[in-house]
């Protein structure tokens, strides 16, 4: 019996040793070796690296991009899958309950509507490359089903052959995202109705360029006839909510200096998109493409073909959020003598109904599967998305959402033309193709060439201005032209740089959004490249670790002021005072301020709105941020008086009630020595797998829980939604990238997660270590460091005749 007590345990050691060894494989697929794909018309070799890196080498573009789709559906046919049933409004029909609003809102909005509209336009050219893509990534659906990822089978999940209008749709999808103004719009009105129109106006948006001698020059009058609305029910909704994908949203940086101020001689180009991309393997995906016509390596979102990011042996490029306005609401007037109809002018015309059914998992339903009823009307503007709760907002009168989207007649896409450009001059060609989606692209050229572009197509509005709201009129009067579209090429300063920032010169001459990030990301990379007349790449690459706060470099002496006479908060005023501004893991003066000013930004506000309404504008800090910062330094608000009390408040008594808020806080959250506050302990990142986000196993699924720097307005960002604390960290920098030009071995790179949305996969998180220590690993742009490097190597070949 002795014998056999010792025996157990090592055999149960020994069984989870070996389920242990076991697990890399039990989620894999083919890496070495040949492989039949049989669209292709030559042969084909795939070599990947240590980290699962991709790098496709073909004799001609149409099988190089053939390849591209099928190594996107050896690694993230799920991913794709699961934006497929996101587009489409089939999300409920895998996870239940929590996709359902998402369903309701894609269908209503159209993306797969609009997508296949905007197909008919496109040249043939790009109707190729759609079409080379989707027919790789067929090919794996169609011969290689005995290599589908086990998530997919989680979730019952059968995938059909991809159209190229479906591959469309993943870029308008990317594009809806990112645009911000509609629901700025819904918000605006919210705001008025409660407020009051003219008090609502001293809420709204400022939008900074430090580069403009003109401070405020998009500030637009967005609440005209608000006594059309209602309140909204303060209902709150995130698209995809429940969707076990990373969506592509995005914030980010990209600088650039050309050849006087890089050490090297050449421009260095840098860039940190900024997006939610907890969910493991994030969104990006790495490649190399090789062809005889270029070299090329960088990143992508899994279904689009080419490259969104990166270098090849002529130009680098990178990408933010340009948050241009591509989005309006208008108010539509019922036909008094026939309510099914709405006035156009003067002439009656009927709604559009478009009647469908909407599958929601459930297991009290019989078959598991019940229906939703979903009516949709439209009028010549778009559709009515206030008949449906989770757009937020209700009214008497048809709201509808109109979006260029859903007009756009764009022959070009851009990203693959990207490829074969060979000076910033033919890049800026390439990217003004781009509609769909609305980027800052920087550019750099081996001859020393810098340029900026904002891409997509922006109305011009009659007015000049963002949507009136105005009653049965059609204020678009085509699109700015793309010859004058805000950008720039080789400025004298010798460098560029977005943040999401308002990045609109003097007196340009066209609306183009009032929706903006705040300016202090790129205050502090002006700072920065200033201050430093030459820098090298490794000196760019330590720039994307900066956390220095220029948000709170601003506002913590008015802090300091208001605090200085209150014996109860000398240790707070003693931390801030020493604080140097950097939101460091360890810094405790980052914890007390950011939380302090959460507590202000309550007291000035909360009172005012109702529950639902404060949320949402809580949730939308670009709306507030720059216009609250000038309210507080300013120092005279009536915003500063707490409704319901005897006294009037100043702005002094609230920062003194918000800093003794945050001290009871943290005391109960982190314990009396407040020498023990760090910022780390406070705000965290949870790398986590789409098949357990929390709770047990969650972090042996997962990438773990893990102190970060940085905030929302740092460089190295961090940002989080406002909620009392501890802060999740849920905006970061998921790819990190620096281009030298006169580096033609590599480039710096590094994903938050890895190339295979396959758990238990090598590569499912196989950069996540190294991007937590903010290191950098090669992604190889020469053939012979590809060579040198690879660890799996596989023959793509035609079917055999």
């Amino acid at each position: 019996m002795y014998k056999i007590l010792l025996i157990i345990p090592a055999l149960i050691f020994l069984s989870a040793f070996a389920v242990y060894l076991a697990l890399p494989h039990v989620n894999s697929y083919q890496l070495s070796g040949e492989i039949e794909i049989n669209v292709l018309n030559e042969p084909v070799t795939v070599h990947r690296d240590k980290h699962g890196i991709p790098y496709i080498f073909a004799t001609n573009l149409a099988d190089a991009i053939r390849s591209q789709g099928f190594l996107v559906a050896q690694d993230r046919v799920f991913q794709v899958e699961m934006y497929r049933a996101i587009i489409d409004g089939r999300l409920a029909s895998l996870i239940g309950e929590a996709g359902l609003k998402s369903d309701v809102q894609m269908r209503v909005i159209g993306i797969t509507r609009n997508a296949s509209r905007h197909l008919e336009y496109l040249n043939e050219d790009n109707r190729r490359y759609l079409r080379w893509y989707a027919e790789g990534y067929n090919d794996f659906i169609h011969n290689r089903t005995h290599e589908y990822p086990l998530e997919l089978g989680l979730l019952g999940i059968k995938p059909q052959k991809i159209s190229i209008a479906e591959l469309l749709a993943i870029q308008h999808f990317a594009g809806f995202i990112q645009g911000r103004n509609y629901e700025d719009e819904i918000l605006s009105l919210n705001l008025a109705n409660e407020l009051g129109a003219d008090k609502a106006k001293e809420l709204l948006p400022l939008n900074i360029n430090p580069d403009r001698t003109s401070r405020d020059q998009n500030f637009q009058n967005r609440v005209a006839n608000l006594a059309e609305f209602v309140t909204s029910s303060g209902e709150q909704y995130l698209l995809g909510s429940g969707a076990p994908v990373a969506l592509p949203t995005s914030g980010s940086n990209n600088w650039l200096t050309g050849n006087s101020k890089s050490k090297n001689g050449m421009p260095i180009l840098v860039n940190d998109p900024h997006l939610d991309a907890s969910i493991l393997p994030g969104p990006w995906y790495p490649v190399g493409i090789f062809t005889p016509d270029f070299q090329a390596i960088g990143a992508n979102l899994p279904g689009v073909p080419g490259l969104l990011l990166g270098r090849t042996q002529h130009i680098s490029w990178g990408l933010t959020n340009a948050y241009g306005d591509s989005q309006d609401l208008y108010i539509e007037t019922l036909d008094p003598a026939n309510q099914a109809n709405y006035l156009n002018g003067k002439i009656s015309k009927p709604f559009k109904i478009n009647k469908q059914k909407i599958a929601v998992k459930d297991g009290a339903a019989d078959n598991g599967v019940r229906y939703e009823d979903l009516v949709i009307r439209t009028t010549k503007r778009g559709p009515v998305i206030s008949d449906h709760s989770v757009f937020g907002i209700s009214s008497e009168q048809p709201i509808v959402f109109r979006s260029a989207a859903a007009e756009i007649t764009g022959e070009s896409l851009g990203f693959v033309d990207a490829l074969f450009a060979k000076t910033v001059q033919e890049a800026d060609i390439a990217f003004s193709k781009v509609d769909v989606l609305y980027m800052n692209y920087l550019f750099a050229d081996k001859f020393g060439g810098i340029g900026h572009r904002p891409t997509g197509a922006i109305p011009l509005r009659q007015n000049g201005a963002t949507a009136k709201y105005a009653t049965g009129v059609d204020d678009w009067n085509g699109y700015i032209p793309k010859s004058q579209m805000p950008g720039q090429l080789n400025p004298s300063k010798d460098w560029l740089g977005t943040s999401n920032h308002d990045v609109i010169p003097d007196n340009y001459p066209y609306y183009y959004s009032t929706h903006f990030s705040p300016s202090y990301r790129y205050e502090r990379t002006m700072e920065l490249l200033n201050d430093r007349p030459k820098l090298s790449a490794e000196d760019h690459w330590q720039m994307l670790s900066d956390v220095k706060n220029k948000h709170a470099q601003r506002l913590t002496p008015v802090f300091l002021n208001a605090i200085a006479n209150d014996e109860s908060l000398s240790e707070l005023h003693r931390e801030l005072k020493e604080w140097n501004f950097e939101d460091q893991v360890d810094s405790v003066g980052a914890t007390i301020f950011h939380l302090t000013h959460e507590y202000l930004i309550r007291y000035m506000l909360e009172d005012e709105m109702s529950e639902g309404l404060f949320k949402k504008f809580l949730s939308s800090r670009y709306y507030w941020l720059q216009r609250t910062d000038e309210l507080i330094v300013s120092g005279k608000s009536k915003w500063f008086d707490i409704r319901g009390t005897e006294d009037q408040e100043t702005l002094e008594d609230i920062i003194i009630m918000a800093a003794s808020k945050s001290k009871e806080t943290l005391k109960r959250n982190l314990g009396n020595n407040i020498g023990e506050w760090n910022w780390g302990k406070y705000h965290k990142v949870s790398m986590v797998s789409p098949l357990r986000r929390e709770g047990i196993g969650a972090d042996f699924l997962g990438g773990g829980t893990h102190e970060v720097s940085g905030s929302g307005e740092t460089l190295n960002r961090g940002q989080y939604s406002l909620n009392e604390g501890p802060y999740k960290s849920q905006w970061f920098s998921s790819l990190r990238m620096v281009a030298d030009m006169s580096d033609d071995k590599k480039i710096m790179g590094s994903i938050s997660g890895g190339n295979a949305s396959r758990q238990f996969h090598p590569y499912f998180k196989s950069q996540l270590a190294g991007w937590l220590e903010e290191e950098w690993v090669p992604w190889w742009l020469d053939t012979g460091s590809v060579q040198e490097n690879s660890v799996h190597t596989i023959i793509l070949r035609p079917q055999a005749p």
